[in-house]
């Protein structure tokens, strides 16, 4: 069976956002949106869950400058989890189907990036906020024996992975406060030898 392709009217309605959002998204994000022999931008099943995940995260607060580098971790895990899901055995006939959700929405939790880059602790909030949330929805939606796989194959290392970014970030907090430190007690030992140097102080102390 060829792939299911959606125009940009029918995406947009999946998303629940204006045809033009869609686009806007495309441009600040840099995503790869396929075109068709006339050039008319068309969107796969997986497209559109990127972008229900996008709009999840913007609804939490999140701008789109700092959803940016989450978009090549994001995109990388859920072609991992997809791959994974191939991999598995299928499961009885009668079985309720994990919904697409689960092998796209999650984001990755990204490497850790430069001083200048780090993603705040209120965004990660955010992004686990969501990761619970998708979870909630699969457990809701599922028997028990997919919710099992489900959390061992997903949660796990991407709690981790969150965890490991809020440490960095802690530690990046406290190197800031020991610098800002040594730099006001620089600037009191520099007023302080003002003070000693100052004409009117010295008088003072002769005069005493």
């Amino acid at each position: 069976m060829g792939e299911v392709r959606f125009m940009i009217s029918e995406a947009a309605k999946q998303v629940s956002v204006e045809s033009h959002v869609l686009r806007y998204w495309e441009e600040e994000l840099d995503l790869k949106i396929g075109r068709t022999e006339m050039g008319h931008r068309y969107y796969t099943k997986d497209d559109i869950q990127l972008f229900c995940c996008i709009k999840k995260l913007k609804d939490e607060g999140m701008l789109l400058k700092d959803l940016k580098p989450l978009i090549p971790e994001l995109t990388k895990t859920r072609l991992k989890l997809k791959a994974a899901e191939s991999a598995k055995p299928k499961v009885q006939e009668n079985a309720p189907s994990v919904p697409a959700i689960v092998a796209s929405d999650i984001p990755a939790a990204p490497s850790v990036p430069a001083a200048a880059d780090v993603i705040t602790v209120t965004q990660l909030e955010q992004v686990r906020s969501l990761i619970g949330d998708v979870l909630t929805d699969v457990v809701s939606s599922n028997n028990e024996t997919l919710k099992k796989e489900i959390s061992k194959s997903v949660t796990t290392d991407v709690i981790r992975e969150m965890d490991f970014l809020f440490q960095a970030k802690e530690r990046q907090e406290e190197e800031h406060f020991r610098k800002l430190d040594c730099l006001i007690r620089q600037q009191q030992a520099n007023r302080k030898e003002a003070v000693k140097a100052n004409p009117i102080m010295k008088l003072r102390k002769m005069l005493t």
